[in-house]
């Protein structure tokens, strides 16, 4: 499904993944939303200590839960955080076998579009109106691609993880630069760090 200069890929939550004529993968317009999440933990179940009850009230306690329609005010309360490179496997596996977290590079390809996309908002609501209420609500809103603003996010560089972007200053006060890849004391910064996912796709 085409949305102007992008292509406009679905996963199996019907949550949309952006690819450009020239990239070989689709990358996820936002980052992964406490929704989703949520459905996953529902599907998959509990693994070991991963996934319980009291696994996901700890995430909650370092970043609450807004609803999905009033996130507008404390945005970063739409996204789930916290969630250790360990753990964001199987949700990736939950996806499929083509999904990823992203590379540092592609994560700034995104950021780079964050104004064409923006541009083409009303044709990416329009192609988004089957998705979920929570997608069009956000959509409608602006809320995305947050890369400008928005969480930390999870990104391999080389053969190691590091984190990327600019979180919200009421989440984490900063005045990095977006595209800064940075190592983070992860009990102190960890209610700031999300992810987005990433599926390998041919070039168009």
């Amino acid at each position: 499904m085409t949305s102007g200069h992008y292509s406009i890929h679905f996963d199996r939550m019907g949550f949309p993944l952006i690819q450009r004529a020239d990239w070989s993968y689709a990358i996820a317009l936002l980052p992964v939303s406490k929704y989703q999440f949520e459905r996953f933990m529902i599907e998959h179940g509990p693994q070991g200590q991963l996934y319980t009850d009291e696994w996901y009230r700890e995430r909650l306690a370092l970043n609450p839960r807004a609803s999905w329609r009033y996130g507008h005010e404390r945005p970063w309360e739409l996204f789930i955080t916290g969630v250790e490179r360990a753990a964001i496997t199987p949700f990736s596996n939950y996806l499929g076998p083509r999904y990823r977290l992203p590379t540092a590079i592609e994560w700034r390809n995104l950021w780079h579009a964050t104004r064409d996309l923006q541009m083409e908002a009303p044709e990416l609501l329009a192609r988004c109106r089957d998705a979920a209420p929570p997608l069009r609500n956000w959509l409608a809103q602006d809320l995305f691609p947050l890369t400008e603003q928005g969480l930390l996010e999870w990104v391999t560089q080389g053969n190691s993880h590091c984190c990327i972007g600019r979180p919200y200053p009421g989440l984490l006060p900063n005045t990095w630069s977006p595209g800064t890849t940075r190592e983070i004391a992860w009990e102190i910064g960890r209610s700031a760090v999300g992810f987005r996912m990433v599926m390998e796709v041919t070039k168009l």
